[in-house]
C-alpha cells in the first residue's frame, strides 16, 4: 500500500509541471481556501483538487480515507461551535438555552470544506511534488536556499515518521500493550511508550541527516544548481495564468463583500 504524503512517481500531466507550477497551485489553493466562506465556492475548489489527483493518477480512495480520519474532529468541532457562536439569520433550534442560527451553520459547512480542501491538496502536493522540486520551485518564488531546504526536508520526515509509529505500535501490541484502552490518562500513560522509541529514532534520523548535509558540503558558497531546473511550458503557463487570476478575482470579491455569507468573520 502506498504510504500517504510520500512521493508517487508517475507519468502524468501534474508530475510533468514545472515545480514553481506545483508550489504555486499549493500555496493558490491555501489562499483561495482563506478568500472566500462561500460553501458552494469551496465545494467547486474541493472537486477541482480531487480532479487534480485524478489527472496525477494518485490512489483517490486512500487519501480520502486519510482525510476522513484527520477532517472528523474538525468537522464535529465547526458543526458544534458556529452555528451558536455566529449568531446571523434565522434561529433554528434552540439546546440548553443556546441558539442555532442559519448562517452559523452554513459557516460550519464552509469551515469544514476550507479545512478539507487545504489538507487534501498538502496530501496531494506532496505525492505529485519530490523533495528536490519542492526546494526548486520554493527557490524560484524567491525563498532562500537553506529556508526552502529546511522545509522540504521537514515535509519528507512525515511519511518516515508516520511508518516508524505504525511500526512501534505494532510492535507495543505485539507485547500484549492494549493502547485503545482504559481511561484517558491511562492511555496517555501507554503511550509514553511510543513516544520515546519515535523521539529516539527522530533525533536519529536528524543526526543522519547532518552528517550527510555536512559531507555533501551544504555550506558552500558557490552557486547552486537542480536536477529539477527546467523551463516553463505552455501547461504551466496557463496553470499559473488560472491560479493567478482566480487569486485575483477572489481578492477583489472579497473586498467588495461579493459571494460572502458573512463579513463579521474571516
Amino acid at each position: 500500500m502506498t504510504q500517504i504524503g510520500s512521493y508517487i512517481d508517475r507519468d502524468s500531466r501534474v508530475h510533468a509541471l514545472h515545480p514553481f507550477t506545483k508550489d504555486l497551485m499549493f500555496i493558490a489553493v491555501f489562499t483561495l481556501a482563506l478568500l472566500t466562506n462561500n460553501p458552494y465556492f469551496l465545494a467547486g475548489l474541493f472537486a477541482a483538487i480531487v480532479a487534480v489527483g485524478v489527472a496525477a493518477r494518485l490512489p483517490i480512495g486512500q487519501s480520502m480515507r486519510t482525510l476522513k480520519s484527520v477532517a472528523a474532529l474538525i468537522v464535529v468541532f465547526s458543526v458544534a461551535v458556529w452555528p451558536f457562536s455566529l449568531q446571523e439569520g434565522q434561529v433554528l433550534f434552540q439546546v440548553a438555552g443556546l441558539k442555532a442560527y442559519s448562517v452559523g451553520l452554513v459557516y460550519s459547512l464552509s469551515m469544514s470544506l476550507r479545512f478539507c480542501c487545504i489538507v487534501l491538496m498538502s496530501i496531494y502536493w506532496m505525492m505529485f511534488t519530490s523533495v528536490s522540486e519542492i526546494t526548486h520551485g520554493l527557490t524560484c518564488l524567491g525563498v532562500p536556499y537553506k529556508i526552502a531546504f529546511s522545509f522540504s526536508m521537514s515535509l519528507s520526515f512525515v511519511p518516515l515518521i508516520l511508518k516508524d509509529l505504525s511500526t512501534i505500535q505494532d510492535a507495543q501490541r505485539s507485547r500484549a500493550l492494549e493502547l485503545d484502552k482504559g481511561t484517558l490518562l491511562e492511555k496517555i500513560r501507554k503511550n509514553v511508550s511510543i513516544l520515546i522509541p519515535l523521539s529516539s529514532r527522530a533525533l536519529g534520523l536528524i543526526n543522519q541527516i547532518s552528517v550527510s548535509l555536512e559531507a555533501r558540503g551544504f555550506e558552500t558558497k558557490r552557486k547552486r544548481t537542480s536536477i529539477s531546473a527546467s523551463r516553463l511550458k505552455a501547461a504551466d503557463c496557463a496553470a499559473i495564468g488560472l491560479c493567478v487570476g482566480l487569486i485575483v478575482v477572489l481578492a477583489v470579491f472579497r473586498g467588495l463583500g461579493v459571494g460572502l455569507i458573512t463579513r463579521s468573520v474571516l
